[in-house]
This record gives structure tokens, C-alpha cells and sequence, in this order.
């Protein structure tokens, strides 16, 4: 009896013992903690065409018809230039047109009639070939008519500064009543209906996006599917990264926007985080019937996630690592 006494008193005291050698730790299906590995780099929303709208010609501004802020569509009245002389030109290079072709009629008229005489040997042979020459000045002199005619219609035409794209009005420099003269900035157009995202990607890991799995531009928590368009081969020198342009697959964010390009390169990692070292091998803590199980994982480097090749039901443990061997006896909680 007294033995008995001392066998569950020594269990007693023992007891505490045993719970200590415990571990406790958190342990969680390999399927739930398997991240992908994506790359980021800074992108923004890009017209395809920002033009600042010059006058072609010197004149009064009359009429500006679009401001700051505005949308306008492609071929648009944007600002109207005072036309009057050009107006007046083009009446003048008209009416010059006019009388070049009634001497040509004329110079075609005696031709003709030269040509009559001239078989009866009524008109010289030196003549006859004035009067074809009469002909030949006044066709040239219509065709000099003709250019200063599209040259002055042309210049009318300049008189009325249309949109060359769909976009909004980023910036007037015009006024009216201001005189502007051939190169002095109007308006300043940004195109909405066409554009790229354009990103900065650095220089060692641009190659990258040749291989990634998906791409999605990312700005204040929403993201849009975009595809490489084209990856400048040549490497700025300050920043050490290449200029890469996208196109959206789908919709697409407003021109202007920044935020961030995510490109992933590869599925199904293992966080670095979970990665611990011992004895110099990489490897992970699996749970396994009360104990922990340290498996080797090859090819693993601290501080990047590793390609792991375990079910994906493996219980593997995420809190309590640090302090684990291999077989040590765990007390788990999920």
C-alpha cells in the first residue's frame, strides 16, 4: 500500500514535468499557406497622343470654343481665328485663276486659227510657233494659279483649329483677342479614347515578363488585366530599368492614373517565412502524430519563397518553429 502511495505521488509531481516537454504550436494545411510569387513596378495611365495645338498662321483669336476641362470629339471646333484676309486671298488667288484660264482660251483660239492659215501658208512658220508658245505660258501660268488657290484655301482652312483626337482640354493658352502668329501655342489636347499603361520595370527582373502567368494594373485597390505590348530593349542608365507598354484586355481606368503593375511569375510557393534552417539544411516543420517532422527542402534560399513537393494536405507549422528539433514532441492547435 505504501508503494502504491509513492508510485501515483511520484506521477503527480512528474506530471508537470511531462506537460512542459510539450511544444506547442500552430500547424495549417500546405494548400492554405501556398502563395504565388509576383513582382511589382510603378505604371501609370498613358495617352497615346498629348498635343499642345499651335496656330499655323498669324492672326486675331476670335472664338475659343473648348476650355480646361472639357471633352471634345475628333474634328471638333476648338478655337476660331479671325479669317478675313485670308478670306480676301483666297477670292484674289480665285479671280487670278480665273483670268490665267480666259488667256488660255484665248492663246487656244489664235493657236487655232494659226494653224488654218499656216496650211495655205498664210501665217509664218516662226508664227505659228508663238502662238503655240502663247498656248504653253498661259497652261503654266494656270497651274501657278491653281497652287496659290489650295495654298490660300489652305490657309483659310488654318483659321479653324479642329481636334485631330477624341480627348479633353488640358490647358488654354489663347485668349480672345490676343494676335498669335505661326507656332504660338493655343490649346493643349489630351487624348482619352486611345491609351497604354506605361511602367518602368527594373532592369533585372524585365526579363521576367516574358514567362509571367497573368498581369493586372493596380491602383487604390482595383486592378485591370493588361497584355505586354512591347518591352524597350535599351536600359536607362540612372534608374537601371526598361520602359514597358501594356494594353488592357478589358475595361480600362481613366487616363492619369497611377499605381502599380503585378506580373506572377510563379504559382504554388512556400513563404519564406515558414523556411527554417538546421544543421545548415533548408527545411520545414511538418506536424506528424504529436511530433515535428523536419523535412528538407532542396534548392530553398532564406528569404524567398521555395517550390515545395508535399501533399497538400501536409499539416505544416506556422507559429512555435523557432524553438523546434526534429521529433520533438508537439501540442497542437489549428
Amino acid at each position: 500500500m505504501r508503494f502504491e502511495k509513492l508510485l501515483i505521488l511520484a506521477l503527480w509531481l512528474l506530471a508537470p514535468l511531462a506537460a512542459k516537454a510539450l511544444t506547442p504550436v500552430t500547424v495549417q494545411a500546405l494548400s492554405e499557406v501556398l502563395v504565388d510569387l509576383d513582382r511589382r513596378a510603378p505604371a501609370d495611365v498613358r495617352p497615346l497622343n498629348d498635343a499642345v495645338m499651335a496656330a499655323e498662321v498669324a492672326a486675331v483669336v476670335s472664338t475659343v470654343h473648348a476650355d480646361v476641362g472639357q471633352t471634345v470629339a475628333a474634328g471638333e471646333l476648338l478655337l476660331q481665328l479671325d479669317d478675313t484676309d485670308y478670306l480676301l486671298n483666297l477670292k484674289q488667288a480665285e479671280a487670278n485663276l480665273a483670268s490665267s484660264k480666259a488667256r488660255k482660251a484665248e492663246a487656244d483660239a489664235k493657236l487655232s486659227r494659226a494653224m488654218e492659215l499656216g496650211q495655205n501658208q498664210y501665217v509664218s512658220a516662226d508664227e505659228l510657233q508663238e502662238r503655240e508658245t502663247s498656248v504653253m505660258v498661259a497652261a503654266a501660268r494656270i497651274q501657278v494659279d491653281e497652287v496659290a488657290v489650295s495654298m490660300a484655301r489652305r490657309n483659310l482652312e488654318k483659321c479653324s483649329v479642329t481636334a485631330p483626337f477624341a480627348g479633353v482640354v488640358a490647358k488654354r493658352m489663347a485668349h480672345v483677342g490676343s494676335y498669335v502668329i505661326n507656332g504660338n501655342p493655343l490649346l493643349q489636347l489630351t487624348q482619352t479614347d486611345k491609351f497604354e499603361l506605361d511602367a518602368e520595370i527594373p532592369a533585372n527582373i524585365a526579363d521576367s515578363l516574358d514567362s509571367a502567368d497573368s498581369m493586372y494594373f493596380l491602383s487604390r485597390g482595383e486592378q485591370w488585366p493588361v497584355e505586354l505590348l512591347r518591352l524597350s530593349p535599351s536600359i536607362e542608365n540612372q534608374r537601371r530599368s526598361r520602359r514597358a507598354r501594356f494594353a488592357f484586355t478589358g475595361t480600362a481606368p481613366s487616363v492619369g492614373r497611377s499605381g502599380e503593375l503585378v506580373w506572377k511569375v510563379e504559382k504554388g510557393l512556400l513563404p519564406s517565412n515558414l523556411v527554417v534552417r538546421r544543421d545548415d539544411v533548408m527545411g520545414v516543420f511538418l506536424h506528424d502524430s504529436g511530433s515535428a517532422v523536419f523535412t528538407p527542402l532542396p534548392g530553398a534560399q532564406e528569404g524567398r519563397p521555395v517550390v515545395v513537393d508535399l501533399p497538400l494536405n501536409s499539416e505544416i507549422v506556422i507559429r512555435g518553429r523557432d524553438r523546434l528539433q526534429d521529433g520533438d514532441a508537439v501540442s497542437v492547435s489549428r
